[in-house]
This record gives structure tokens, C-alpha cells and sequence, in this order.
């Protein structure tokens, strides 16, 4: 007859080596914000668009739209990369 600790001992190592594999598989973990945080980026975001555009008012809706939509693109491929600047000539 098989001892009860002896059974949980066998249960616990199989779980353990279960447990290494699994860790060993995992796909690397996603970047995750808070709601605050990913607003806090939005509105920052927007402000910089709104800036660009020489803080001409009236589009608002757009430029939290088109921020939202920069922001999700940098969180899934990293921020892009900045446009050199055409000297005139």
C-alpha cells in the first residue's frame, strides 16, 4: 500500500515540471496600462496634434480620435519613427 504522503510528494513534482515547462513556453507578457495611464497618453497625444496644427480649435474630436489611434499603433509596434525635417531651399 502506498503512503498518502508519498502519493502527494509524486503529485507535487509532476506539477512542478508541469509548471517549469509551461513557464519555459509562455509567450513574453504584454505591456498592460491602466485606464488612467493609457488617457494620460491619449490626451497627451492629442494636445501634441492640437500643437502641430497651431492650436487652431475646432477639432478636438479628430485629434482625440487620431491620438487614440497612434497611441494603440505604439503600444502594439513601438513608437514610429520621426520624419526628418525638409530644410527649404
Amino acid at each position: 500500500m502506498v503512503k498518502k504522503s508519498e502519493t502527494t510528494r509524486a503529485a507535487t513534482s509532476a506539477t512542478r515540471k508541469k509548471e517549469k515547462t509551461t513557464s519555459e513556453n509562455a509567450q513574453p507578457s504584454r505591456l498592460t496600462l491602466s485606464d488612467e495611464e493609457l488617457y494620460e497618453r491619449v490626451a497627451h497625444k492629442a494636445y501634441e496634434l492640437y500643437q502641430q496644427r497651431g492650436e487652431e480649435h475646432g477639432h478636438d474630436l479628430n485629434d482625440w480620435l487620431t491620438a487614440e489611434q497612434l497611441v494603440q499603433e505604439e503600444l502594439l509596434h513601438g513608437p514610429l519613427p520621426e520624419e526628418p525635417v525638409m530644410e527649404e531651399g
